[in-house]
């Protein structure tokens, strides 16, 4: 199961760590609760990882080699 390293960091079940600005995590939390849908945060390595989001969390890392790979917790 993926998991949230620190409050802007994330890694896949693959191994992959996605690291992004801590207020960039903030506002994609800010705005999926807002706009009450689905938002994705994506990385900017080679083999792309993105974060998803739904009211106000990260609740899954989408990975091309695994699929969905749901958030469990705090590491």
């Amino acid at each position: 199961m993926a998991r949230r390293l620190i409050p802007s960091s994330f890694e896949c079940d693959c191994g992959h760590q996605s690291h992004f600005c801590e207020r960039t995590v903030r506002e994609m939390e800010v705005n999926s609760r807002r706009r009450k849908r689905l938002m994705l945060l994506l990385d900017s390595e080679v083999v792309e990882h993105a974060v998803e989001f739904s009211n106000g969390q990260a609740i899954a890392i989408i990975c091309p080699q695994l699929g969905h790979c749901p958030i469990t917790g705090w590491a």
